[in-house]
């Protein structure tokens, strides 16, 4: 027998002595090996090469959750939204957690297990937004500062409260603020007007609308690219504030990066790597391919350090992807998000992950179960026990009413090519976890 497969059986006994029920562990005594410490043994844990815990430091709670008030500027998907709650559990270190139930459910834990990753032991779950904000406050009466990632109303949440300054926060999330922190050959043309304004001087076509009420976006929404005029015309109310909109020059672009940072409590600032952005046919992201190489990219990275550096300047402490388009030997930024991004837990994990699995392709997903939850569970499992699927977010559309509700899975598919990952998700897709469109 090759080492190899000697290994594999080895791994095969031990995960079923994992699956044995916990009176049956107990009978064993010494002898019952749990999964997670025949992981730790065999090096196979994966870990952040710098955890949240390292970065903000000890005695605070991380807090991912938008405030409901803020939904309209995201995905219009509810279920998603409580999805991006449990995504940065395996890189918080043992910082404690505010996350939706269903994204920290019992299945969901045994996968993480499963595949060697590190949760934080004290989780703050609510159900709906009621309990959150019930949570909210009682984390107050417990004095616990909470990281919050998006500012909240200042009557549901006083500034006391905030590990980094609400105000800070205000001032990062806002698009409009973007050319005070980025050089000018690097940012778009862009002017501020109201909707009646575009229409009456009708700008040259193509262009790009962004919010300008001072409230994040992601993912696309909250912008709109305007190749028609009938366009404008269709434009309500609920793309925001329509006195106050970003017009903006579109770039016909050769390659679309986010290229990410962090600055940590002691103020020093690491780039972290980069994201090849997935974009559907309306502009929504849908995934990633994410690497440290930085393939000559350098005078980008360099120009993103002085932006991220000008944003900790300002007092902001914590993650950040700067979303970048490339034309020739030009580059633009054009979006500064201020926050945990869809790629970053992904290039937190990307270190160890090559070192352990060898595996230097990493493609973020993002996928959807339309059946029930529990037929799910063994099919992510495969994935993760082959050592070809990392989950970061399983959300159970169980714990939410309605029909026709889909389960959400946020995770990394690895491989030694982009065939190999490629192939792994169609082989995914035929299992029922589908690809958000």
């Amino acid at each position: 027998m090759t080492l190899k497969l000697f290994e594999s059986a080895v791994e095969w006994l031990y995960v079923n002595y994992y699956r044995t029920t916990s009176k049956e562990a107990l009978n064993m005594g010494e002898r019952a090996l749990p999964y997670a410490s025949y992981v730790e043994q065999r090096g196979m844990a994966i870990r952040p090469s710098q955890s949240v815990q390292d970065i903000y430091g000890k005695d605070f709670v991380y807090n991912p959750k938008l405030y409901a008030r803020d939904y309209q500027h995201f995905a219009d998907d509810w279920l998603s939204l409580e999805a991006l709650t449990g995504r940065e559990l395996s890189v918080l270190g043992n910082m404690p957690i505010v996350c939706h139930e269903a994204a920290v459910t019992e299945a969901a834990l045994d996968l993480f297990q499963k595949a060697g990753l590190q949760v934080p032991s004290v989780r703050y779950t609510y159900r709906n937004d009621l309990e959150y904000i019930q949570l909210l406050h009682k984390l107050r009466k417990q004095n616990k500062k909470i990281i919050f990632q998006y500012p909240h109303p200042v009557e549901e949440v006083p500034s006391d409260q905030y590990w980094v300054e609400p105000d800070v926060l205000a001032y990062v999330s806002d698009k409009r603020n973007i050319p005070e922190l980025v050089p000018p050959e690097n940012v778009p043309d862009r002017k501020m007007m109201s909707l009646d304004q575009i229409l009456k001087e009708k700008p040259a076509l193509p262009i790009i609308l962004k919010t300008g009420d001072g409230r994040p976006t992601s993912g696309g929404c909250g912008v709109l690219l305007i190749e028609k005029e009938e366009q404008l015309y269709e434009i309500g109310e609920s793309f925001g504030d329509l006195s106050n909109i970003i017009v903006e020059e579109y770039i016909p672009y050769d390659q679309n990066f986010g290229f990410h940072y962090v600055a940590d409590k002691t103020g020093e600032i690491r780039f972290l790597g980069k994201s090849e952005q997935i974009i559907n046919e309306d502009s929504c992201f849908r995934g990633s391919w994410i690497s440290k190489d930085e393939d000559n990219m350098s005078h980008i990275i360099e120009a993103g350090y002085r932006v991220m550096k000008k944003i900790a300047e300002k007092g902001y402490v914590g993650m950040a992807g700067f979303d970048v388009l490339i034309r020739g030997d030009r580059f633009y930024f054009i979006d500064l998000n201020i926050r945990f991004n869809a790629s970053t837990s992904g290039l937190m994990l990307y270190d160890d992950l090559q070192k352990k699995e060898g595996k230097e392709i990493v493609r973020l997903c993002n996928l959807e179960w339309q059946d029930d939850f529990q037929d799910l569970v063994p099919i992510l499992e495969k994935y993760v026990m082959d050592r070809q699927f990392v989950p970061l977010s399983v959300l159970d559309a169980g714990y939410f009413e309605g029909e026709n509700r889909a389960s959400k899975v946020i995770g990394l598919v690895t491989g030694h090519s982009r065939e190999e990952v490629t192939g792994v998700l169609d082989e995914m897709d035929r299992d029922g976890l589908c690809h958000r469109e």
